[in-house]
């Protein structure tokens, strides 16, 4: 009876054991027993050969980072003999190979062939086998991650593990075109990472900031890598078995190139997202960027992007596109890149979204194009890998870790995302998963904290039907910090809560502005509640990472990261409380101006205050891992916000109470023009022109700001003084450049501005619209405002001379004032700060 219980409890035991392996291998046997990892271990490689011997140095690379070990490299026909305890990597083939394999009945079946692996681990020493390089680099990924710490020394549990993919390529892409781009070690860091959890694709998807040798304008400023950098990290991601699949963009999302100066004219229209697919110069550069780019990189693919491609047939190409459909013009477009990547020895991959669109494209081009079909959405089930399948295209399914749209990853909607994305792929033959990140608005959200997602995007590629979150969680947080960390899972779980989480809209939005808890992509609980949840539980967060920064051995700077996160969420809290508190003191009856004035100076003053030390933190965390190079345009931000709270000090100071921060100036088009009402008439392009008389006396400066419907031009008494293009975009380097403020006083005369603009829309729905703001300030320091507004004239034609002061504008018709979709910030002439199109 007693045996049989025993028998009953190792069964139990057997049973229930969990492996530390991400992903969780095929098969995971643990036994009683354990293997002490010290010096005195030997470290046997079947060939011997370079690639077993770089893959060993992976080994005692860890080893001598987690407990200072280096053990002893040997072939296995140097040795004399093989007694005492061992690590043996190796081949099935080798005479040492076969005598353990059949001691330990370790078999190797035919899908482990390209990527698969055996471990065997007893008290005597460790084994691992597979038939590739790359699979005895993935057992020995798995056997690191078997590690476990036994006081001060580290051991192995006696266990059996045959393993390998469900699917072929696992990976994510990395965006770090929109302004956050990694040192070159950092990028090396991040291979490493899918290197760890068996990812074998880094795709970093890179836009601008490649530095070609005949466009370096493009990245100048940029923080652009050289082709010898790029090839670096590419030459080094071979090492650790990643594969680095370029994404440059050869459609849409060139709205960073395109706002050049030099580049506008290769645009579908002045500040579009595309480029103009009629325009052969357009064909000769693309054939030039792409040719040095496949040069930079080892992979056999090139990712050519064109997705989200929305400008095409919106400007040059609205006849062609009227002429046939815009599933012909993208298809025409896509077999001329087709042939171009081919030409430089890659096969094309691209992303689906636009043939989702338009499905006839599926007709119109090979079916040997890999297909990036993503979709970021938490669903249950995806109906477009069916629709790819049934076409006969390869693809690959991409689902997102959520870091796009605040501070911390919605980490919520990114594992929901990814298991159901890559189970409905697996299920229609996807090829396997790619998981994007994407770092919208100048790339303010820290790319440090998605290993997390990526981590769990390897689990589901390599598990697709079994993968499940309970013990990966404890998976990757013992294994990604060396320590059992229920404190940082804690730490996670309250800053992913959609309790505590916010857009970045939100968070840079103008104190004055009404609350939003609407924003895109994803509904939020009330921003009261976020606030209260805020505050009740950072602090705890910041205890957790105190705490946890006494325990942690590895991956310690990754705290620093997760600290910096709590500490913004508390500033935002601070933030929507003082707005709150300054909006009940304004309708307050009870108190008085003065009162007013010291409250609601003192609640800016603090918030500023806070918001500096936040800033600093931020420019810290930034460049331990990233270059220079785009963190100016989100300082700026920091500044922009502080700016506001200043000018609310200094408002109420002077006993100006009326704190609203919109524009002033009204948006003008042609009185026919019906913006933004689909099937109205509508004025594309209007041209617009009023008088300003002026003070007979010494004028110290003259400023004027611009704004378009979409492009638009202003001229001073005749001259040009300033152009805005650029439609709302996720870039923070385009929304920078939508307001310009030029100092015009040189233009000036004695008596008269005459100021005229044309503004031009390429919307299905809009038509051309302007609004101008400006302040003369004379030597004596009166000053004299101008604004946008009915009393300026306008028409749908120009005859020659119609920006100039002698122009008698006969048969002009009144401008008419229309509401403009989104607030707009008034700007502030006299400090030079822009206003802001706020969403």
């Amino acid at each position: 009876m007693l045996r049989t219980v025993l028998l009953l409890l190792l069964f139990v035991s057997f049973m229930t054991a969990q492996s530390r392996i991400i992903p969780e291998p095929r098969r995971y046997t643990e036994r009683s027993g354990q293997f002490k990892v010290t010096s005195s271990v030997r470290l046997i490689l079947g060939s011997g050969g370079t690639g077993e011997e770089r893959i060993a140095d992976v080994l005692n690379g860890e080893l001598g980072e987690r407990d200072g070990l280096s053990l002893k490299v040997s072939a296995e026909g140097s040795l004399r003999r093989s007694s005492g305890p061992f690590i043996f990597i190796g081949r099935p083939g080798t005479p040492m190979a076969k005598r353990l394999a059949a001691e330990r009945s370790m078999t190797l079946t035919p899908e482990m062939k390209a990527e698969g692996y055996c471990i065997d681990v007893d008290a005597k020493g460790a084994v691992i086998l597979a038939e590739s390089e790359k699979g005895l680099f993935y057992g020995v990924q798995s056997l690191l991650q078997m590690l476990r710490r036994d006081g001060r020394a580290l051991s192995l549990p006696a266990a059996s593990v045959s393993d390998h993919p469900l699917q072929r390529m696992r990976g994510i892409s990395d965006d770090v075109s929109r302004g956050q781009i990694s040192t070159v070690e950092n990028f090396k860091k991040i291979v490493r990472s899918c290197a760890r959890y068996k990812l074998n694709v880094y795709m970093p998807y890179i836009e601008d900031v490649f530095l070609f040798k005949n466009h370096a304008a493009l990245g100048t400023g940029r923080g652009a890598l050289t082709a010898k950098e790029w090839k670096e990290v590419d030459d080094y991601a071979k090492r650790w078995f990643v594969e680095v699949i370029p994404v440059f963009e050869t459609l849409g999302h060139w709205e960073n190139i395109l706002i050049h100066p030099d580049y506008v004219r290769y645009g579908e229209f002045p500040g579009a997202h595309t480029v103009n697919v009629s325009d052969e110069k357009v064909y000769a550069m693309l054939d030039e960027m792409i040719g040095e780019m496949a040069g930079a990189f080892s992979s056999p693919y090139f990712h050519m992007a064109a997705d989200e491609s929305w400008d095409v047939g919106l400007g040059a190409n609205k006849e062609r596109v009227a002429a046939s459909d815009l599933a012909t013009v993208h298809a025409e477009h896509y077999k001329r890149l087709f042939a171009l990547i081919r030409k430089h020895g890659k096969r094309p991959v691209m992303y689906g979204d636009v043939i989702l669109n338009h499905p006839d494209i599926l007709k119109k081009i090979p079916n040997d194009v890999l297909i990036v079909d993503w979709a970021y959405g938490a669903r249950f089930d995806y109906s477009s890998p069916e629709v790819f399948r049934a076409a006969g295209f390869p693809f690959l399914v991409s689902p997102a870790v959520w870091n796009f749209t605040g501070p911390f990853p919605n980490y919520l909607n990114t594992f929901l995302n990814i298991q159901s994305f890559s189970l409905d792929g697996y299920r229609n033959g996807s090829q396997g998963i790619i998981c994007s990140n994407w770092n919208d608005f100048g790339g303010e959200a820290l790319r440090e904290l998605n290993y997390y997602g990526y981590a769990w995007t390897a689990e589901c590629a390599w598990n697709p039907v079994t993968a499940a979150l309970e013990p990966f969680d404890a998976k990757f947080f013992g294994g990604f910090f060396d320590a059992e960390q229920d404190e940082l899972r804690s730490v996670y779980a309250l800053l992913g809560s959609p309790a505590n989480q916010y857009h970045w809209y939100e968070l840079w939005r103008h104190p004055m502005l009404p609350n939003r808890d609407d924003m895109i992509w994803e509904k939020r609980l009330p921003l009261v509640q976020r606030m209260q949840s805020i505050r009740m539980t950072m602090p705890f967060v910041l205890g957790q990472l105190a705490e946890a920064e006494q325990e942690v051995t590895v991956n310690r700077s990754h705290l620093q990261y997760l600290a910096f996160a709590a500490r913004l969420n508390l500033w935002f809290a601070r933030k929507i409380d003082a707005q709150e508190r300054i909006r009940l003191a304004l309708k307050d009856t009870l108190m008085d101006s003065a009162a007013k004035g010291t409250l609601i100076a003192g609640l800016c003053g603090e918030v500023t205050a806070d918001l500096a030390a936040v800033k600093e933190e931020f420019r810290r965390v930034w460049l331990t891992t990233n270059k220079p190079e785009g963190l100016d345009l989100l300082l700026k931000r920091y500044d922009r916000q502080a700016a506001y709270w200043n000018e609310m000090a200094a408002s109420v100071r002077a006993g100006d109470f009326d704190l609203d921060p919109q524009l002033r100036s009204q948006w003008l088009y042609h009185p026919k023009a019906n913006p933004r009402k689909k099937d109205s008439l509508q004025v594309k392009k209007a041209y617009f022109r009023t008088s300003v008389p002026l003070a007979r006396k010494a004028v110290r400066s003259v400023k004027v700001q611009l704004l378009g419907d979409t492009w638009a031009v202003l001229y001073v008494n005749g001259t040009k003084a300033a152009e805005v293009m650029g439609r709302q975009s996720l870039s923070l380097l385009v929304e920078n450049r939508r307001a310009v403020i030029a100092d015009v006083a040189p233009l000036a005369n004695d008596s008269l501005l005459v100021l005229a603009a044309e503004a031009q829309s390429f919307s299905e729905t809009g038509s051309g619209g302007v609004n101008v703001i400006g302040e003369v300030v004379y030597a004596d320091g009166a000053v004299q405002e101008f604004r946008s507004d009915a009393a300026w004239l306008a028409s749908d034609t120009a005859a020659a001379g119609w920006n100039t002061t002698s122009f008698t504008p006969q048969g002009w018709l009144a401008a008419a004032p229309k509401p403009y979709p989104l607030p707009v910030i008034a700007p502030d002439l006299s400090s030079g700060r822009t206003s802001w199109y706020e969403r």
